[in-house]
C-alpha cells in the first residue's frame, strides 16, 4: 500500500498579534502581516498505514499519517518572498522498538529485533514542495517534485548497502525485512540554483544529490570509498567529498546545506561529530564539521575550498534547571548526544545562519568561516595528531580544544534563543529542521512532524507540521561586522622581582592620569605605575596607607579602587590581643591629584573588598570577619557603605550586617537550608564571610559571594538592606561535561593519559560517582541583557583550615582515623582514585557512614540569574584546555620548581579560577578568567549567557624555571581590571593583571 497525499495541502494559518511589532522593510500585503510574527500549520493528510504481521500474532493497527515537510526549506532570492521550498525526509518510519507505543504491537519486527527501522509506507517517494503564502495569510502547496532515477522511476527512501557505517535494517508495514536500496535517498535540506535545479542533503552516505528541475538525480557525491557501495544506483554516483565523512553515525549524516547569494559557493554542515573513531567518541563530541565547496557555472560541484569547525552548546545551555524552562529530561538535563545542527543559511561573504537545538529549544547562530582555521586537507581533517595531554593520538572528534592544535573553531554570535527570545505569546515548533530567510528580516522556522509519528499519543491521532515565521531584522543588524574572533595580546609587564611574597595582588587603573594602583601586600603599600606607554610600565610612587594614616595595628592593604580623582584602599587591623586580622579594618582615601590623604573610615572586621559604584556615590566594602587561628574569636561579616558627596567621602560607614539571619531572629526563615553554616560556635552572622563585591551598573543593586558558605548575598544600596541570600548548590562530577581530574599519585600503568613532570600523575580527566564540587567564588562581576541582571562567578574555592578547627581531609585520612565508607567509596579509596582528594567533613556522612565527597570549588566560571538560577556553567573546560595546552605541567602549583613533589593540583582545587573581569569590546561582552595555581587567562564570550563561547587561553609561564625563586613569566593571576578602548591609552581595550607569587603586573591588548 502506498501512502498518498489527499490533493493539495493547506497550510491554515493562525496569526498571532505581539506587542514587540516592527516596520516591515517591505511594502507588500504579506510581509506587513508578519509584522512580529505569525504561526501556522500544515494540514496536509495522506492515507493512512495500516499494519499486520504474522510474527506478531496477526495483530493489525492503523496509524494515521500527515505529510511532513519540515526537514529543510529554502527561499530563492530572486523569488517573491511568500514563495519557499521545503522537502520531506525518507518517509514515515520509526525504531522498531518503539512499535508498542506507536502501533500498539509490540516486537513487530521480530523478538530479536532492536535497532531496525520500521517503514510505514515502504514505497514511499522522498519530495520537494513549492509553497506559496497568500495575503491572507494562508498557503498552498503550489508544486510537488519527486525524486526520479535516470529513468524517470520514483526513488525510495530505504536504506542504502554501506560496508563501514552500515545503516540500520528496514522493515515493512508487514514485519517483512526489507532489502537494502542503493537507489534509496534520506533528504534532509535543499537550495535552489537559479537555473530551476537543486542541491540537497542525504543522511545515509552522507551525500550532496544534485537534481534536476523535474526532480530527476543528476548525480550524488559520497565520500570517496562509499561510490563502490552504490555502483547499483540508477543515476551517477561518485566520489567527492572527503572519506572521513563516511564515519557519520547512522541517521547523523548531512544535516544541512546552503547557498552562497551569489552560487558560487555550496556549503554543508553534519548533523553531529563523526563517529571517529568510534560512536562513543561521537556521543561526548561537540565539534561539527563544516564544508564550503565551489560551484561550477552551470550548478555542478566543484572543488572544495574550506573545512571548519563549529562547536556545539552544552545541553545544559538549553535550559534553565531551576525555573523548570527548556528542554530538561526527567527533571535533569539532556546528553550531549542531543545537541544537534539542524539548518544553515548562507549570507553573503562567507557568512552563515546556523540553527541549533535539542528538542523544544532552538538557537540561531551566525558565523563567519574566516573566523576559523580552514583544516581542508590537514593531518586533524584525515586522522589522529598527537596530544599533549595523553600518550596516544587523537582525532578532531576526540579531542577537547583544537584550537591548540591549529584548529580554531568559528566563532559563534547569538541571535536568537527560543526559551528567551520568542517574540510575544508566539510558542516555536518542537523539533526545528527548517529555516528560510525569506527577505531581509523575516524567518521562516518549520518543524519536523515526522509524519505525525513522533508527537502522536494513539494510533489514530495525527499531529501536522507546524511553522512559525519571525523578524529577525534588529538581530541581523546588530550583529553584522561582529563575528572576527578577537585576541589577547601581552603588550607590557612590570616585575618588581619579589617573588611568592604578593607583591602584586589587586589592581585599579585611573584613566585621566593613566596611571595602575597595585596592592602590594608584601611592603603594606600600593604601587603607583605609569601606564602613559603600557609597553614600558614604570612604577613612579607609591601610597603607605599604615604611614600616612598614622592609624596603629593596621596590617596589609587588601583591595584598591579608584573613581574620579578618589582612591580608596582597604587595609586590615588587629584587636590588639595578638589577632592580626580581627579588629575593625579602615578604609584609607586618597586625592590622586596631589597623592595625599584624605581621610579614612572605620569599617568591618578584615575588609578584603572595596569597589566604586559606577555612578561614584559610594564605596562598598566587603568585610570577611575571618576568626582567628584558635577560632575563639571570630568576627562577624559584614558590608560596609560609605557615603561619597560631590567627591567627598562620608566619615562614617553604614554597616549592613547578617544578624537579622541568625537563630531566632527576625529573617532566620530566609536563610536557605543549603547555605553552609559551619563554624565553630559561630552565628549566621558570625559565619557569613563576604568576599568580593559587584555593582550593577544602575548602581542600586550589589551582589556579594559569600565564598566558604557557597552563597551570594543581594544589597539594595539604597535602603542599606541583603534583599536575599542564595544558596550556590553543588555540581555533581558523574555527570557528563563536568570530568576532573582527582588524583596526585594515580601513576599507572591502567591510564594512557600524559605522565606529568613529577612522575607521579597522570592526566585523568573523567567523570566520579558520589564527588561533589562547592561553587565557592572568589571573584564576581555582573552584566544585564535585555533588562536581566546576571552574575559572573570565578569558582576557586576554599576552606576553613585552622588550629582550632578545621573542615579539610582527605580520604585516605579519614580511613586512617577509623571513618567509615559505604561500598561505593570504599572501592575507590586508593592514592590512584580518591584517597588523596580534599574534601569537607562537614558535608557528605549520614549515620556515621561517608557516601559522598564535596570538594573545594568548582574549577569553572559560572553564569547565574537574579533568582539564583544557574545559566551557564564552564564545566570541565578549565582542566581539559589547560591538559591540551600545557601537558606535562597540567595543574602544575604557581610556587613550585617542575620538578618538586608537590607540584601537582589535581588532588586539590585544580587549576583554581580566581581572577575574573568582564568587559565589552565591539557591541560583544567578554569575560576574563585568572587561573592561580596553573596560570595563564581563559577568554570567554558570554555576550548571551545561554551561548557563552570559548575564545583564548593565554599562558607566559616559564615552567622550566621556579616562580618563587627566579623571574618565570607570570605566575598566580590574583586581580584583574578591564580597561574599555575609549579609556585607554593604546585606542584598545586593555587587560591588567597582577600576579601575587611573581609580583608582576601584565596588560593585555584585546581586540
Amino acid at each position: 500500500m502506498k501512502g498518498k497525499i489527499i490533493g493539495y495541502a493547506v497550510l491554515v494559518f493562525a496569526f498571532t498579534a505581539l506587542a514587540t511589532a516592527t516596520a516591515v522593510a517591505s511594502g507588500s500585503a504579506f510581509t506587513k502581516k508578519w509584522q512580529g510574527g505569525v504561526a501556522f500549520s500544515v494540514v496536509a493528510p495522506m492515507e493512512a498505514a495500516r499494519f499486520s504481521s504474522i510474527d506478531s500474532g496477526a495483530k493489525t493497527s492503523t496509524l494515521m499519517l500527515s505529510l511532513g515537510i519540515g526537514s529543510g526549506a529554502f527561499h530563492s532570492p530572486q523569488d517573491s518572498p511568500n514563495l519557499f521550498y521545503a522537502i520531506t525526509d525518507r518517509g514515515p518510519s520509526f525504531s522498531c522498538r518503539k512499535s508498542k507505543k506507536i502501533i500498539g504491537i509490540a516486537n513487530f519486527c521480530g523478538p530479536s529485533v532492536d535497532d531496525g527501522t520500521l517503514f510505514a509506507v515502504p514505497d514511499y517517494t522522498p519530495r520537494i514542495v513549492k509553497i506559496a503564502l497568500s495575503d491572507q495569510l494562508d498557503a498552498t502547496i503550489v508544486e510537488t517534485i519527486e525524486l526520479k532515477d535516470r529513468d524517470g522511476k520514483p526513488i525510495s527512501g530505504l536504506p542504502n548497502p554501506l560496508r563501514h557505517m552500515q545503516n540500520r535494517p528496514g522493515y515493512s508495514n508487514s514485519g517483512a525485512r526489507l532489502r537494502y536500496d542503493a537507489n534509496g535517498v534520506d533528504s534532509e535540506a535543499l537550495v535552489r540554483l537559479k537555473n530551476g535545479g537543486f542541491w540537497i542533503s542525504d543522511e545515509y552516505a552522507p551525500s550532496l544529490i544534485h537534481v534536476a528541475q523535474n526532480g530527476t538525480i543528476l548525480e550524488r557525491v559520497v565520500p570517496e570509498s562509499v561510490a563502490a557501495d552504490l555502483q547499483q544506483a540508477n543515476y551517477p554516483v561518485r566520489g567527492g567529498l572527503p572519506d572521513i565523512y563516511k564515519y557519520r553515525k547512522d541517521g547523523q549524516g548531512i544535516e544541512s546545506i546552503a547557498l552562497s547569494p551569489d552560487e558560487r559557493a555550496l556549503y554543508f554542515m553534519m548533523q553531529r561529530p563523526l563517529a571517529n573513531p568510534d560512536n562513543s567518541t561521537q556521543r561526548r563530541s561537540r565539534h561539527v564539521r563544516l564544508m564550503k565547496y565551489a560551484l561550477n557555472e552551470e550548478g555542478s560541484l566543484g572543488v572544495p575550498l574550506g573545512e571548519y569547525l563549529y562547536v556545539l552548546d552544552t545541553p545544559q545551555t538549553f535550559a534553565n534547571l531551576r525555573r523548570g524552562e527548556g528542554d530538561l529530561k526527567k527533571g535533569g538535563y539532556y546528553p550531549q548526544r542531543n545537541v544537534k545542527v539542524s539548518e544553515i543559511v548562507a549570507l553573503a561573504g562567507d557568512e552563515l545562519l546556523v540553527l541549533e537545538r535539542v528538542r523544544d529549544v532552538s538557537k540561531l547562530y551566525r558565523i563567519n568561516l574566516n573566523s576559523g582555521d580552514n583544516i581542508l586537507g590537514t593531518t586533524l581533517s584525515r586522522g589522529a595528531v598527537s596530544s599533549r595531554e595523553s600518550e596516544v593520538g587523537k582525532t578532531l572528534e576526540q579531542l577537547y580544544d583544537p584550537a591548540g592544535r591549529y584548529a580554531a573553531p568559528v566563532v559563534k554570535v547569538s541571535l536568537f534563543n527560543s526559551m528567551t527570545d520568542m517574540p510575544g505569546n508566539l510558542v516555536l515548533p518542537p523539533k526545528v529542521e527548517g529555516m528560510a530567510l525569506l527577505d531581509k528580516r523575516h524567518l521562516l522556522l518549520i518543524g519536523d512532524n515526522d509524519f505525525g509519528i513522533g508527537n502522536v499519543s494513539g494510533a489514530t491521532n495525527r499531529q501536522n507540521t507546524q511553522a512559525v515565521i519571525i523578524d529577525i531584522g534588529a538581530q541581523l543588524a546588530a550583529t553584522a561586522g561582529k563575528t572576527a574572533r578577537i585576541k589577547m595580546v601581552e603588550i607590557g609587564s612590570y616585575e618588581s622581582g619579589i617573588y611568592n611574597a604578593s607583591a602584586a595582588e589587586i589592581t585599579a587603573y585611573d584613566k585621566q592620569r593613566r596611571e595602575i594602583y597595585v596592592v602590594n601586600a608584601k611592603s603594606g603599600k600600593v604601587d603607583i605605575l605609569d601606564a602613559a606607554d603600557p609597553e614600558q610600565l614604570r612604577y613612579i610612587g607609591e601610597l603607605n596607607v599604615a604611614a600616612d594614616s598614622g592609624v596603629a595595628g593596621l596590617g596589609a592593604v587588601n583591595s584598591v579602587s579608584v573613581h574620579g580623582g578618589l582612591l580608596a584602599a582597604a587595609a586590615e587591623r588587629g584587636d590588639g590581643n595578638g589577632n592580626d586580622k580581627q579588629g575593625l579594618g579602615i578604609v584609607a582615601f586618597y586625592n590622586l591629584d596631589d597623592r595625599s590623604l584624605i581621610k579614612t573610615v572605620n569599617v568591618g572586621s578584615l575588609p578584603d573588598m572595596v569597589t566604586f559604584t559606577p555612578a561614584g556615590t559610594k564605596l562598598l566594602v566587603a568585610n570577611e570577619g575571618e576568626p582567628n587561628d584558635r577560632y575563639d574569636v571570630d568576627p562577624e561579616g559584614s558590608i560596609s557603605i560609605i557615603d561619597i558627596v560631590a567627591g567627598v567621602p562620608a566619615d562614617r560607614a553604614v554597616t549592613v550586617g547578617f544578624g537579622d539571619f541568625n537563630r531566632g531572629a527576625s529573617r532566620a526563615y530566609e536563610l536557605p537550608n543549603a547555605v553552609r553554616i559551619f563554624g565553630k560556635n559561630a552565628s549566621v552572622a558570625q559565619d557569613l564571610e563576604p568576599e568580593y563585591i559587584t555593582v550593577a551598573a544602575d548602581s542600586k543593586t550589589a551582589w556579594v559571594s559569600l565564598q566558604e558558605n557557597n552563597a551570594l548575598a543581594e544589597i539594595d544600596i539604597d535602603a542599606a538592606r541583603i534583599t536575599k541570600i542564595v544558596a550556590l548548590g553543588f555540581k555533581d562530577h558523574s555527570l557528563e561535561s563536568h570530568e576532573l581530574d582527582l588524583s596526585d599519585r594515580d601513576n599507572t600503568d591502567k591510564l594512557d593519559g600524559m605522565l606529568l613532570r613529577n612522575g607521579r600523575a597522570k592526566i585523568n580527566i573523567r567523570n566520579w560517582d558520589n564527588v561533589w564540587g562547592m561553587y565557592q567564588p572568589d571573584t564576581i562581576a555582573n552584566y544585564s541583557v535585555a533588562g536581566q541582571h546576571y552574575v559572573v562567578t570565578a569558582n576557586e574555592g576554599d576552606s576553613r583550615d585552622y588550629s582550632g578547627f578545621s573542615e579539610e581531609a582527605r580520604l585516605s585520612d579519614r580511613v586512617a582515623a577509623g571513618e567509615r565508607l559505604d561500598a561505593q567509596l570504599a572501592a575507590q579509596k586508593s592514592k590512584q582514585a580518591l584517597g588523596r582528594l580534599k574534601f569537607t567533613t562537614t558535608l557528605g556522612a549520614r549515620d556515621g557512614v561517608r557516601r559522598q565527597l564535596y570538594a573545594f570549588g568548582a574549577r569553572s566560571f559560572s553564569i547565574w540569574d537574579d533568582a539564583g538560577g544557574r545559566v551557564y556553567d564552564s564545566g570541565s573546560d578549565f582542566e581539559h584546555i589547560t591538559a591540551g595546552r600545557l601537558g606535562r605541567d597540567f595543574n602544575a602549583n604557581n610556587n613550585k620548581a617542575p620538578d618538586s613533589a608537590k607540584n601537582d593540583r589535581s588532588a586539590s582545587k585544580g587549576p583554581e579560577p580566581e581572577a575574573l573581569a568582564l568587559g565589552r569590546i565591539n557591541g560583544r561582552t567578554y569575560a576574563f578568567i585568572g587561573l592561580e595555581r596553573v596560570g595563564g587567562i581563559m577568554l570567554y564570550d558570554i555576550t548571551s549567557p545561554y551561548a557563552p563561547q570559548f575564545i583564548q587561553y593565554t599562558n607566559n609561564r616559564d615552567f622550566a624555571k621556579n616562580p618563587s625563586k627566579e623571574a618565570a613569566g607570570d605566575s598566580g593571576p590574583e586581580g584583574m581590571t578591564f580597561v574599555a578602548a575609549a579609556d585607554s591609552p593604546t585606542g584598545k581595550a586593555l587587560l591588567i593583571v597582577a600576579n601575587e607569587v611573581s609580583g608582576s603586573t601584565t596588560v593585555y591588548q584585546v581586540y
